[in-house]
């Protein structure tokens, strides 16, 4: 796994990191923006952050699909799945490297694989 590929197998096969966080913030800024513009306790600012709710769950979602498609594939067409045993948590206090490693969505990856590796036991 890294943030260049998103992961890399024996056979020399590289996943491109999808990156949606990254393509989106510019549409959850404008978001956030217009939270602030509206008046404290007004229909227009809740609807606003529900907007901005909605962009932020989009991003989420897509990143746990991805990570579930490609996991479902690895684990289809490979008979042994081995992966570094890495501390997602500790590497995230990285403050420059934390928001690309969310991005990338190693953790929900690796509970995937995991989860997909049992069940086809």
């Amino acid at each position: 796994m890294g943030l260049e590929s998103f992961y890399t197998d024996s056979n020399g096969y590289t996943q491109p990191n999808p990156r949606f966080l990254r393509k989106a913030e510019s549409d959850i800024k404008q978001a956030q923006c217009c939270i602030y513009k509206k008046q404290k306790g007004s229909i227009g600012r809740r609807k606003a952050t529900a907007r901005y709710s909605r962009k932020h769950l989009r991003v989420s979602m897509q990143g746990n699909e991805h990570a579930k498609r490609v996991a479902r594939n690895v684990c289809k067409s490979n008979d042994l799945v081995a992966y570094e045993d890495l501390r997602v948590s500790n590497i995230l206090k990285n403050h420059s490297l934390a928001k690309s490693i969310n991005d990338a969505s190693w953790y929900q990856f690796r509970q995937w694989i995991e989860y997909f590796a049992q069940s086809q036991i």
